[in-house]
């Protein structure tokens, strides 16, 4: 859970320039490959996340708050699954 929130984190304080952390989610989504991670686990960890917020924000999490939060996490996954689907060369 603590490594979610800091790629959360990193996703949020770049959030004008995501681009930029491309190559580091990319080796991310490498990284979750390698260990077994399933593709279908970010859906359920991006749903938890969602939970979090509702319960913590109450009122506050509209369905405005609630659309950019999934648009953003949506963006942080492309970019793991670009790093998950693409091989080095030689493999």
């Amino acid at each position: 859970l603590l490594q979610v929130m800091l790629v959360i984190d990193a996703a949020v304080s770049h959030l004008e320039n995501l681009s930029c952390l491309e190559e580091y989610l990319c080796n991310l989504g490498k990284k979750h490959q390698a260990v077994g991670v399933k593709v279908e686990s970010f859906s359920t960890v991006g749903e938890s996340l969602l939970y979090m917020l509702e319960k913590c924000l109450g009122a506050a999490f509209s369905p405005d708050v609630r659309e950019a939060w999934s648009k953003l996490y949506g963006a942080v996954v492309k970019a793991m699954r670009r790093g998950w689907d693409t091989l080095p060369e030689g493999d």
